[in-house]
């Protein structure tokens, strides 16, 4: 259990001491705040042609006038709903690149690594060479989460079962979040699982700490962020990258 506390308060302060990372753990959510906006505000202007569809089936216009008023406003009343269903989604979705690069610049500050341009040069390169084999990784990654989600909703339907299904939520969440080192030192699948079965214990624990999180209002929409900046923090810590003992 090695660094699952400790690891907190450094994953805040990556963030918040960094200008750029705090752009980057915030930029996600001012786009999916913006695309919602935009949605209610193409609802709200186009008020006059939900009236003039209606005109044709309300003979008297002032009913068709009402009509339509109120038609809009259940439109962006569902829009808003639709925002507190979807929003924590949207923003991982969207977040994902620029975790990836954030993850990239926590690990970077932690280890104090500069990646010189023939570093970047000789990554691309290697990249490039291993595309195949990467995909395959991939592949095999998406297919064993695919899996354990699929038995983590299945076993959710048996009460006897749950906690067994929440454990494997959890170990979800963080996998999902930890895979962003993974990649990024193009470790594999073998790889992966190893320190998913070695780390269980921990990573389960986190995980269920941010599902918890994800229940919270307005804090869930920074949790892709954050869960990015703590993993990253977490897997270092466990791999000995770095020690917080100090």
């Amino acid at each position: 259990m090695n660094g699952v506390f400790k690891s907190f308060p450094v994953a805040l302060k990556m963030i918040f001491t960094d200008p750029v990372n705090f752009v980057l753990s915030l930029f996600p959510t001012v786009i999916a705040l913006a695309m919602y906006l935009f949605t209610i505000t193409a609802v709200y202007r186009n008020a006059d042609r939900f009236i003039a569809w209606l005109r044709p089936y309300v003979y008297n216009p002032d009913q068709a006038n009402i009509l339509g008023k109120i038609l809009t406003a259940i439109l962006i009343i569902f829009v808003f709903f639709l925002m507190s269903w979807t929003f924590v989604i949207v923003v991982g979705i969207i977040s994902a690149p620029f975790n990836s690069l954030l993850s990239a610049r926590i690990e970077q500050k932690l280890v104090q690594r500069i990646i010189m341009d023939e570093d970047q040069k000789h990554a691309i390169e290697q990249v490039k060479r291993g595309m195949a084999e990467t995909f395959k990784n991939e592949f095999k990654k998406l297919f064993v989460l695919g899996l354990m989600a699929i038995l983590a909703f299945v076993l959710n339907m048996f009460p006897l079962f749950y906690p067994l299904g929440v454990f494997m939520v959890a170990t979800l969440l963080a996998v999902q979040f930890v895979d962003y080192s993974w990649s990024r030192h193009n470790m594999h699948f073998g790889a992966c699982l190893k320190d998913t079965l070695k780390n269980i214990l921990p990573y389960s624990v986190s995980g269920a700490i941010f599902l918890a999180l994800v229940a919270v209002p307005i804090v869930n929409a920074l949790i892709p962020a954050f869960a990015t900046s703590y993993f990253t923090v977490l897997w270092l810590v466990r791999q000995k990258k770095i020690d917080l003992s100090l």
